[in-house]
């Protein structure tokens, strides 16, 4: 039996974690969802957690760098005053990298699908000169 796949949702404002995590939630009802709280440490989470999607405005080296987590998504952070704007973001799977423009919650499922496929032990292959995103679905 394959583990649920554990995603850590740390944006803010708030409200956008907490509806990304209901998202998550109704599209893939066996993942398990841990957000963070405002006074808990990003990198320590990722450590303790063990995700195996980070969601965060600001990715910890940790999830970039260690040894279970390759995959996760940087969400710019939303400025007040600026009006609305799409919200960019760069997705990393496996050591391959994309920004998108107007990040969606489609992108952090596709994302979460290809961490899950890898915890699985299914085998990942990247098609040259194709958007990482697109390769997701």
């Amino acid at each position: 039996m394959v583990a649920a796949p554990r995603v850590l949702i740390a944006i803010e404002p708030r409200m956008y974690a907490e509806v990304l995590a209901f998202s998550l939630g109704r599209h893939r009802p066996n993942t398990e969802i841990s957000l963070l709280g405002p006074s808990e440490e990003l990198e320590e989470a990722v450590l303790r957690l063990r995700p195996h999607l980070v969601v965060a405005n600001r990715v910890p080296e940790a999830a970039r760098e260690g040894p279970y987590h390759f995959f996760w998504v940087e969400v710019d952070e939303v400025r007040g005053g600026e009006g609305a704007k799409c919200l960019g973001a760069r997705i990393s799977a496996d050591g391959y990298s994309e920004s998108v423009q107007d990040v969606g919650t489609e992108h952090v499922l596709a994302a979460l699908d290809r961490a899950s496929e890898a915890a699985s032990g299914s085998d990942l292959v990247w098609e040259e000169g194709v958007p990482l995103w697109q390769q997701y679905g």
